[in-house]
C-alpha cells in the first residue's frame, strides 16, 4: 500500500505541467465531466442517463460513504513525512474517497445508457482517482476499493429504481 503510493506520489513536485494536470484532475475534472454529461443529456434528450447517473453518484458519495466512515477510519497518506501534498487535505478519512466515489458511481451507471460514454467516463474517473493519489490525499488502495464498491452500489441503485417503478 505504502510502496504503490510512494511510487505514484514520488513524481509530485518534479514537473509544473504534471503537477498542474494532476491538480486539475484531482479537483476539477469531475465537475467538467458532469457539465459534459448534462450537455450530452440535453443534446441526446436522454435525461434518464443524467439523472440516474447523478443519483448513483450521490448515493455512493453521501449514503454509502457516510456508513463506511462510521465504521472505518483510515488515515491519509498526507500524514507521512515523505508525502508530497499538492492540494488541501480533506477533513474526512482517506477511505472512501468522495471524489472517486461520486464519479465512479456516475460512470458505472452510464453503462446502462451509453456504453461509449461510460468507457470515456471510466477512463476520466481513473484519472481523478490516480490524481488524488499523486496529489498525496489518498492511498492507491482507496481508489481501487472505490471501483469495486461503486460497481456494486450502481447496480443496487439501478435495482431500487426499477423496484420503485413497479
Amino acid at each position: 500500500m505504502i510502496s504503490i503510493f510512494k511510487n505514484i506520489n514520488y513524481f509530485a513536485g518534479k514537473s509544473k505541467l504534471l503537477d498542474w494536470f494532476a491538480i486539475f484532475c484531482a479537483k476539477y475534472l469531475l465537475y467538467l465531466m458532469m457539465i459534459f454529461l448534462l450537455a450530452f443529456a440535453y443534446y441526446e434528450n436522454n435525461w434518464q442517463a443524467f439523472f440516474y447517473s447523478l443519483l448513483s453518484g450521490l448515493f455512493a458519495a453521501f449514503i454509502i460513504d457516510t456508513i463506511i466512515y462510521v465504521f472505518y477510519k483510515k488515515h491519509r497518506p498526507a500524514e507521512l513525512k515523505s508525502a508530497k501534498v499538492l492540494i488541501p487535505i480533506p477533513k474526512n478519512p482517506s477511505f472512501p474517497s468522495r471524489h472517486s466515489s461520486f464519479i465512479f458511481g456516475v460512470s458505472f451507471c452510464l453503462f446502462l445508457y451509453n456504453f461509449p460514454l461510460a468507457i470515456a467516463f471510466i477512463i476520466c474517473s481513473c484519472l481523478v482517482g490516480l490524481a488524488r493519489v499523486f496529489c498525496g490525499v489518498h492511498w492507491f488502495t482507496d481508489v481501487v476499493a472505490e471501483v469495486f464498491t461503486r460497481f456494486i452500489s450502481t447496480f443496487l441503485v439501478y435495482g431500487l429504481i426499477n423496484y420503485i417503478r413497479l
